[in-house]
């Protein structure tokens, strides 16, 4: 069998990011960046008003005081909506509002509370030094200064930094179109009336629901039966609708067609871990394939060790692993020796992490992960862990304290 990390690498390397494209910047948010975007222009592209007040020159009221205060003429036509327009000339002021842009020829900002209004102009009661109450232009960001990174997942921030450098539609890595496969024979559709002895299909869904976590937009195609031309149809048929499929097997193993799939370029192999053992891989015509086990858990395991790195990978994450923390284990655990081992938790925080088992009796049952917010990483050749034993613990959702 493979090791985790050789089967991982061997895929990582199989697979490419997307070609970059020029997307809407509403339509961007959770995409990664793929080039610099440098700011053409500071920002702000002006220098404005800290406060709410008069533009002048602090030169003309160096020996303003209360008692002896210095009259400024307002700028003709002056009007505090407007002000960008205007220039200051000696002995003037133009009003201005906080946030405004500061008019030419000014170099501070008096405040309404250090002058009155006097005749047609004001009377300057407190000297000002010149700079006072101005934002220079570019104090956020100087022309030729990149804005956002290369790599960086567009989040609300980096949106809203975009839009105020004019940047409509940043070059970034679209999401990955997932067709999502059911290979099966006798399942039921949820909403179905479903006969005794039959099982409702639900590893799809599951599939569908972790892609749409991770940033892929999934299509489900729904259940293929296991028969060669079928199953060889219904994949040739959607390959040009996706840049990825996942497929998962039936209730069984039984209902796999191996030929059929390795005839697309399939391959399958063993990993080392528990659950999931057995998957499949492979690329036809620039399309990577993912062929899940069967069982619920390993269908969950294998997704999140194998598929989902690939998935971030082609849309140009480079943080593709999960966050780990170390916990105290609540239950003991045990399984297979030799391989890595997988046991959903739930870790809460009390005195430190701790984690807590979720699988009961039946170890196979997404109710394990439904309870989970992680699995608990035990690697081959460890000592099973006992009660009170530190474990490492994989988060695939948000922690509680």
């Amino acid at each position: 069998m493979r090791s985790i990390e050789e089967a991982r690498e061997a895929i990582l390397r199989a697979v490419r990011p997307l070609a970059p494209i020029e997307l809407p910047l509403q339509e961007s948010h959770g995409c990664v960046l793929a080039a610099d975007v440098v700011a053409e222009y500071d920002l702000p592209p002006f220098s404005s008003a800290e406060v709410g007040g008069y533009a002048a020159r602090a030169a003309d009221i160096h020996a303003a005081s209360e008692d002896a205060p210095v009259a400024l003429r307002l700028a003709a036509g002056a009007d505090p909506s407007r002000p960008a327009g205007e220039t200051v000339g000696w002995g003037e002021a133009v009003p201005v509002s906080a946030g405004g842009p500061v008019p030419a020829g000014a170099d501070c900002v008096i405040p309404l509370d250090r002058c009155r209004l006097h005749g047609e102009g004001i009377a300057v009661t407190s000297h000002v030094e010149a700079g006072a109450f101005i934002h220079p232009a570019g104090r956020d960001v100087a022309a030729g200064d990149v804005l956002v990174p290369a790599g960086r997942k567009l989040s609300s921030a980096e949106m809203a930094v975009l839009a105020t450098a004019g940047h409509p539609a940043p070059l970034a890595y679209p999401r990955v179109r997932v067709g999502v496969m059911s290979i099966a024979e006798g399942l039921v559709e949820p909403g179905r009336p479903a006969a005794f002895g039959q099982s409702r299909e639900a590893a799809s869904f599951a599939v569908v629901g972790a892609l749409r976590e991770a940033g892929a937009v999934p299509y489900r195609v729904g259940m293929v039966p296991p028969e060669g031309q079928e199953l060889r149809e219904a994949v040739l048929t959607n390959l040009s609708r996706a840049d990825c499929f996942v497929c998962t097997v039936g209730a069984t193993d039984a209902d796999l067609d191996p030929e059929t799939l390795e005839g697309l370029g399939v391959e399958f192999d063993d990993v080392a871990m528990f659950p999931g053992t057995t998957y499949g891989f492979g690329v036809r015509d620039g399309v990577p394939f993912f062929v899940l086990p069967s069982s619920p858990v390993s269908t969950f395991v294998a997704f999140e060790v194998l598929v989902r790195p690939a998935i971030l990978r082609m849309m140009g994450r480079r943080d593709i692993s999960r966050p780990e923390v170390w916990a105290v284990l609540e239950e003991a655990v045990s399984g297979p020796s030799g391989v890595t081992m997988f046991v959903p938790a739930r870790v809460e925080h009390r005195d430190g992490w701790r984690a807590h088992p979720t699988r009961g009796a039946d170890a196979d049952s997404f109710a394990a992960v439904v309870r989970a917010n992680g699995l608990v990483v035990i690697p081959p050749g460890e000592t099973q862990p006992e009660v009170g034993d530190d474990v490492r613990v994989r988060i695939f959702r948000p922690l509680e304290r």
